[in-house]
């Protein structure tokens, strides 16, 4: 019996080193606590954090965009209104004189320094309206000025013809142009056409210059 009572001693004494009792489980968990709710907070700071740096940059880019898109369009608006200066100096230049020649349109667009002052034009011309009853004498007529290939393009048989009879500067690429008739085409006929009846600059649509054709 002593035997006995001395095993029941000793398992009785072990049993708290091994088992922790409840209070100490809770007391060992809640010292956690601050730690997780540290983490807890960081992270939600984090993920706003990191969506305010979205919107920020979302925001950055669109107000980048409407920059540049303001910048290029008023470049694009200034460099038309140039174009219609010249335009419309050129109207003036013919409705000054009764009858304009070869070398003073030379003259007039050499003045105008292109390159310098309008970057982008390829050249400044005059084309003139030919009935298709004049469309003989008006070949003949250029041809005496120097021009024996000279021929209104591209040919048939119209009501109406134009003819680039004046293109400055007269060399290289330009002399594709030479007779050209703008009437020929739908998207310059529709341009001309609303100039007459405005009685103004009128731009037409996106063409293929045959400066570009070859």
């Amino acid at each position: 019996q002593h035997h006995y009572a001395w095993v029941i001693h000793l398992t009785g004494q072990s049993m708290p080193n091994s088992m922790p009792s409840e209070p100490q489980k809770t007391k060992s968990k809640l010292r956690y606590l601050p730690i997780l709710f540290l983490l807890g907070a960081s992270l939600i700071v984090l993920v706003q954090l990191s969506r305010e740096l979205t919107r920020l940059h979302t925001q950055s880019i669109k107000a980048n965009f409407v920059a540049d898109t303001n910048r290029i369009s008023t470049m694009i608006n200034e460099r038309m209104t140039a174009y219609s200066q010249v335009l419309r100096s050129g109207a003036a230049f013919f409705a000054g004189s009764n009858t304009v020649k070869r070398d003073e349109w030379h003259a007039f667009v050499e003045k105008l320094d292109l390159e310098q002052n309008y970057q982008g034009i390829q050249g400044v011309g005059f084309s003139v309206v030919v009935p298709k009853q004049t469309l003989s004498e008006h070949m003949s007529t250029i041809r005496s000025q120097g021009f024996p290939d000279y021929i209104v393009k591209p040919e048939g048989d119209r009501e109406l013809y134009t003819s680039i009879i004046y293109l400055e500067p007269f060399t290289g690429r330009n002399l594709r142009a030479f007779g050209y008739d703008m009437l020929s085409e739908t998207t310059r006929n529709e341009a001309m056409s609303r100039a007459r009846d405005i009685g103004d600059v009128a731009f037409s649509g996106k063409v293929k210059l045959l400066q570009e054709t070859k």
